[in-house]
């Protein structure tokens, strides 16, 4: 078969199971692929090196699971409620991710990822926003890259195979059965090649792409774009946390960072220096709390701008950089001007005094406090001790992603969705349950792969049970060229729009970045249903634009990508807005964004969609995206009897729906 003029190989494997991204939750499926007897499968990734997960962290990156240390009377089920509380959140998904928690921590453990535990063996953790207890713990700000090495370790030593070089552009989902079959893969540059599976997990990252500027390491895009061409349901893509993060080294700005209270400072056109926050806050002292509390405060949350709340900050900052057109920076070298260390915010003194950092200038604190968040920066190429840090409030992380049931398969069967594209976490969530989600995410999925699809090596549908590679290269054949037809030589068909023959072909780099342009102006933090009606008209311009896939291919895939997912985006916001949503979470809603400064002293926080979910999905048939409420499933009332567990157990049985 051919595709955009070239040869398409096949791959002459018929796999159990492939697995998209080489990420923490990636390679953690995979690991527990092989645990369970599996051999026949792969890991397809367009980069082994990048994703979030290897070249991202924070300054105290967290793991959350349940307390086991000291005398915290924990369990299951209270933890569910923790994460059921955060609100638009599925119980059932709290509960597997809760129950799972140790399991996945301890097995990260055993493959050599050092938690620290004290004398006598217990893991301490300590409390992370939106923690009742002190749930999370840490291994310092490469928790996330020290997870990914050592699965990435554990995955080599087992002989699990893995194919580079190969992005993923289509899902082939069979039309008579609804099920998926295959991936089709850009492989390098400019070549495709064609597998068959009889499962996939997608665990391919959130969709930074979305945005021009992120805290994501530029080698991740993300590709739920992919996800939403076959109709896959998505939940809460509306829900992101949005963070003070530096622009140059990407690097969310948590933490130490902001406990060791630096001074923040604007530049003006003519170089003039200006430190903002004074004309944001009443008194020093509230600037103080305020700027000490982002340390573990860290996303933009529209309840803490009410009383000159830790909110604030994101706030000033965004009137500095898009209202006044100013560059934003972090000073380590220096004291804020209003800062008279006896006299600062108790809250913040007694930590500073007890960490023995009452020192006199940022930078000395920092060293004192965490002298490897100092390093962290020295190491690429930032001294914090000569020179300014360029900040902004950007994307941090998708809450929202493909719906999926309790074993993370998506609304097309045999497609498993895990980690940060997968939709588990509502709209608050407390720190480093991302991290934990994804690990229970790999372990479900693998299991139910296991212990129901291929159980006794059964494949359950006759798609497959006929091995007729040539049947199934044959419909798949038919489906790339739909496919082929539908993207393909300068026509917009993801908004049904033809284009004018004679209109100037630009290239697709170009207009990925003016769809990324609007997005951050339009679908950030400060949301305006007016705004967001007027880039739904030029992103419906935009998909007018004459694009051919020559020359940049993975360029030309995700503007495609992107600009799809961008549809269901904007179709959720408005969604959402239009039936009386208000701010919450990580994100502001305004009537206009010449309201913004009426916004400083506080906002309505919305009240009536804390048991809901967004759903969006989109219709490829008929080229539309729909948006609609459904009510969060509640935590079930599960049955722990023993007996009964272990005959379900024993019998597969626990492998259902």
């Amino acid at each position: 078969m051919k595709f955009f003029e070239k040869d398409v190989a096949v791959h002459n494997t018929v796999f159990d199971c492939l697995i998209t991204g080489s990420g923490a939750a990636g390679y953690n499926a995979a690991v527990h692929l092989h645990e369970k007897g599996v051999r026949n499968f792969a890991l397809l990734t367009e980069g082994r090196l990048s994703g979030t997960s290897r070249n991202t962290g924070s300054d105290k990156q967290t793991y959350y699971k349940i307390a086991c240390a000291g005398d915290q009377k924990d369990s299951p089920r209270a933890m569910a409620q923790t994460l059921f509380a955060g609100g638009s959140m599925d119980g059932d998904i709290a509960l597997c991710e809760a129950s799972h928690s140790l399991a996945e921590f301890f097995h990260l453990v055993s493959i050599g990822v050092e938690f620290p535990h004290n004398l006598y063996g217990e893991f301490a953790g300590y409390k992370t926003d939106h923690d009742p207890l002190q749930r999370a713990s840490s291994i310092g700000p490469y928790t996330s890259k020290k997870m990914t090495e050592r699965l990435e370790q554990a995955a080599l030593d087992r002989g699990i195979q893995v194919i580079d070089k190969s992005r993923a552009v289509k899902i082939l989902v069979c039309k008579t059965t609804g099920r998926a079959y295959g991936i089709l893969c850009l492989e390098g540059e400019k070549d495709f090649r064609l597998y068959f599976a009889k499962n996939i997990i997608f665990a391919a990252g959130g969709p930074p792409g979305l945005y021009e500027t992120t805290v994501f390491p530029a080698s991740q895009f993300g590709s739920s774009g992919i996800l939403a061409r076959e109709g896959v349901v998505f939940s809460n893509i509306t829900e992101w946390q949005y963070g003070i993060a530096s622009t140059k080294f990407r690097w969310n700005l948590s933490g130490s960072y902001q406990q060791v209270i630096p001074r923040y400072l604007s530049v003006d056109e003519n170089g003039q220096e200006h430190e903002f926050l004074s004309a944001y806050f009443s008194s020093p002292k509230n600037t103080g709390r305020a700027v000490f509390l982002k340390g573990y405060q860290w996303p933009f949350d529209p309840v803490k701008i009410a009383g000159e709340g830790s909110s604030l900050v994101d706030m000033a900052i965004y009137m500095e950089k898009y209202g006044k057109s100013r560059r934003v920076f972090l000073d380590y070298t220096r004291n804020p001007q209003w800062l008279v260390l006896g006299e600062i915010d108790e809250t913040a003194r007694d930590y500073l005094a007890k960490s023995d950092a009452l020192c006199a200038t940022p930078l000395e604190r920092l060293l004192r406090l965490n002298p490897l968040s100092y390093e962290l920066y020295k190491t690429n190429g930032i001294d914090l001790a000569k020179e300014y840090l360029e900040i902004d409030v950007v994307p941090q992380h998708q809450n929202g992603g493909a719906e999926v049931n309790i074993w993370w398969e998506s609304s097309v069967k045999r497609l498993f969705a895990i980690g940060e594209c997968a939709g588990t976490h509502g709209v608050h969530r407390p720190g480093g349950s991302a991290l934990n989600s994804g690990q229970v995410g790999g372990l479900r999925a693998a299991s139910f792969i296991a212990g129901h699809y291929l159980k006794d090596g059964a494949c359950g549908d006759a798609f497959f049970e006929s091995d007729a590679l040539q049947t199934m290269t044959a419909a798949a054949a038919k489906e790339i060229g739909e496919f082929e037809t539908e993207i393909a030589g300068g026509v917009s068909a993801t908004l049904g729009e033809s284009v004018n023959a004679d209109a100037t072909p630009e290239s697709a780099a170009q207009l990925l970045s003016q769809l990324q342009r609007m997005n951050t102006r339009a679908a950030m933090f400060i949301r305006s249903r007016r705004e967001l009606e007027k880039s739904r008209e030029e992103l419906k311009a935009l998909a007018g634009k004459k694009v051919t896939p020559s020359g940049d291919l993975p360029a030309f895939f995700r503007f495609k990508e992107m600009l799809l997912f961008s549809r269901l985006l904007y179709d959720g916001i408005l969604s959402y807005i239009s039936g009386g949503g208000k701010s919450r979470g990580s994100y502001l809603v305004v009537d206009s964004m010449d309201d913004i400064e009426a916004c400083l002293g506080g906002v309505e926080i919305d009240s009536r969609h804390r048991d809901k979910i967004i759903n969006t999905v989109y219709a490829p048939a008929s080229d539309k995206v729909h948006s609609s409420l459904r009510h969060v499933r509640p935590i079930p009332d599960s049955d722990t009897w023993f007996e009964k567990v272990w005959r379900e157990y024993r019998e597969g049985t626990v492998f259902t729906l």
